[in-house]
């Protein structure tokens, strides 16, 4: 009876064994809502210790006043001032110094003409300008020279349909001048461009004319 009284009372002094509760899981829009919490407070923190940065440099060291831009008067200012610095040859604006070769006569001369430092592409078309100009071409300012580009050493030159009817006015041997003029004018301004191909209103010329504007034209080789 005694052993029977004694298992009795170890069992009533045993603990019972708890039962684990189920975890309650967070809803998927309680965690959505939360962490755009938490990204639109960085995003708000940061917003406004940038602004109070950029004030502080602003008054103190990067950003001086006298070179701040604020209106529509103030660009055309600056925009005004920056021509009349290239026009007048101001410090920071290159000068590109080209020899032009223009058809005079039965004969290639050249001159010397200087030019504000562009793109490749623009300086040719001042360089061609120029040839035209001082070969004393009939309607030369009509002659629109459209388009430059390049591929490796060939130049393409896209000219309006005024050049061709320019060189029919002249006849073949001004024209053989002329275009002679125009190769060896990029050629030796323009390297690595050795030889031009020229368009007409952006299209390949036509055959049949004073001269072939279709085949390529480069100057000849010393060798040869």
């Amino acid at each position: 009876m005694p052993e029977r009284q004694d298992e009795r009372m170890i069992q009533r002094r045993r603990p019972h064994p708890r039962r684990e509760l189920p975890k309650k899981k967070t809803p998927f829009l309680l965690k959505f809502l939360s962490w755009l919490g938490v990204i639109l407070l960085c995003f708000v923190l940061g917003y406004l210790g940038t602004e109070l940065l950029m004030k502080a440099l602003d008054k103190k060291v990067l950003l001086n006043p006298e070179n701040r831009y604020e209106t529509t008067e103030d660009l055309e200012d600056l925009k005004a001032s920056e021509q009349r610095r290239i026009a007048g040859g101001g410090e920071g604006v290159r000068q590109l110094n080209l020899l032009i070769y223009y058809a005079a006569g039965e004969e290639i001369n050249n001159d010397e003409f200087s030019v504000t430092a562009r793109t490749q592409e623009d300086n040719i078309k001042d360089a061609l300008a120029k040839v035209f100009e001082l070969s004393q071409i009939a309607n030369a300012g009509q002659i629109e020279l459209k388009h430059v580009f390049r591929n490796a050493d060939t130049v393409f030159l896209d000219l309006s349909s005024q050049f061709v009817n320019t060189l029919n006015e002249i006849g073949q041997k001004r024209s053989m001048y002329l275009l002679t003029s125009i190769v060896r004018t990029v050629q030796e301004n323009f390297p690595p461009i050795i030889q031009a191909r020229f368009l007409i209103d952006s299209k390949a010329p036509a055959s049949g004319g004073v001269v072939d504007l279709t085949r390529i034209w480069k100057m000849p080789s010393a060798k040869s």
